[in-house]
């Protein structure tokens, strides 16, 4: 008798004992630069409001992310709204890296690698 019991035909063993295949894992990467890249931004903009005084926070939007005014800003918002803009841009690059890696492993899942 062997130690090693062996499996019946047509089952095979995966060899990562975590059980995750690479591809999944290429996916799962793709999926933390999205939420990190959201969370990231949701706690700079909370960050920012906490410094805002009251008058000023009664002219923003809603928790989480806090929109400026449309139209006319008011001279205190004014460096608010332009960290709201920059962090957005941010968020939307890191999201578009998400997508080209998303597309890599599309091609690499095509390809059968």
């Amino acid at each position: 008798m062997s130690p090693v019991p062996i499996p019946p035909a047509g089952v095979t063993q995966r060899a990562d004992p975590m059980g995750g295949s690479p591809t999944f894992v290429l996916l799962m990467l793709a999926g933390a630069l999205i939420m990190g890249a959201s969370n990231w931004r949701r706690r700079r903009i909370r960050k920012a409001v906490r410094d805002l005084p009251t008058p000023m926070l009664r002219l923003l939007g809603d928790d989480p992310l806090f929109e400026p005014p449309q139209g006319e800003i008011p001279d205190g918002l004014r460096a608010y709204t332009s960290l709201h803009r920059r962090l957005a841009y941010i968020e939307k690059f890191i999201w578009a890296l998400a997508a080209i890696w998303l597309s890599y492993v599309l091609v690499l899942v095509l390809r059968g690698n």
